[in-house]
C-alpha cells in the first residue's frame, strides 16, 4: 500500500470508528455516557492499529492538522500536504456516507447540532494543541511508543474536552453530514477548523 492510500484508508476507518460507534451502541439505546465511552475506547483502539501498521508507509497522519504541522517543520512537501489532506477529507467525508448506508439510516444528512460556544471552541484548541504536542515530544524522545501516546491521548481527551476532541479538520468536516449525536453543523465547523489551524500554527512555531 502506497503512502497517499495509507492516508485515505486510515482516516476512513478512523472517522468509521467514530461514527459506526455511535450508531451501534446508539440502536441499543445505550446512555449518553456508556456511547462517549465506547466511541473513546474503540477510536483509541483503531488509532493505536493504524499508527502502528502505516507509521513506516505514510507517517500515520489521518489528520490535515498533523500533516500541516509536518509541513510547517519540513518534514513533508508542500506536494504531500495536499495531497494527504484532500485524501483524508475524502476519506474522512466516505466514511460517514458508508455509515449512513450500512447502518440504514441514509446517506446525506446535514447536521443541525450547533458546538460554537466560546467554551467549546477553547477546549477544541486545546485539544488539537494537546494533541500536536503529544506528537512531536513522543517522536522526539520516545518513537517508538508514538501509537500508545497518541491513542491514550485520544481517549483521555474525549473526557476531559467540552468538545470531546475532534481535534482534526478531517473529523471536523466530515462530521457535517451526519444528523446523528457526533454531527457538528456548518457554522460551528468552520469555527472548529479556525482553532485547530491556530492550534498548528501556535504549537509549530514554539516547539522546536
Amino acid at each position: 500500500m502506497n503512502k497517499y492510500i495509507a492516508e485515505l484508508y486510515g482516516t476512513f476507518l478512523l472517522v468509521l470508528s467514530i461514527i459506526g460507534t455511535h450508531l451501534m451502541v446508539d440502536s441499543f439505546g445505550a446512555p449518553p455516557f456508556i456511547q462517549l465511552l465506547c466511541i473513546a475506547l474503540v477510536v483509541a483502539l483503531v488509532l493505536l492499529s493504524n499508527i502502528t501498521i502505516f507509521s513506516k508507509v505514510s507517517g500515520a497522519h489521518f489528520n490535515p492538522a498533523v500533516s500541516l504541522m509536518m509541513y510547517l517543520r519540513k518534514n513533508i512537501s508542500l506536494n504531500d500536504f495536499i495531497s494527504y489532506s484532500f485524501l483524508q477529507i475524502l476519506g474522512a467525508i466516505s466514511a460517514i456516507f458508508f455509515a449512513h448506508i450500512t447502518f440504514g439510516t441514509g446517506s446525506f444528512e446535514i447536521s443541525p447540532i450547533s458546538r460554537s460556544t466560546n467554551g467549546i471552541l477553547l477546549s477544541e484548541f486545546l485539544a488539537t494543541s494537546g494533541l500536536l504536542v503529544a506528537i512531536i515530544h513522543s517522536d522526539k524522545f520516545f518513537p517508538e511508543k508514538v501509537p500508545q501516546v497518541v491513542a491514550s491521548y485520544i481517549f483521555a481527551a474525549t473526557f476531559f474536552t467540552t468538545s470531546t476532541c475532534f481535534a482534526n479538520p478531517a473529523v471536523t468536516i466530515s462530521r457535517i453530514f451526519t444528523s446523528s449525536g457526533v454531527g457538528i453543523n456548518l457554522e460551528s465547523a468552520l469555527y472548529f477548523l479556525l482553532v485547530e489551524i491556530l492550534a498548528v500554527v501556535i504549537v509549530s512555531k514554539a516547539i522546536n
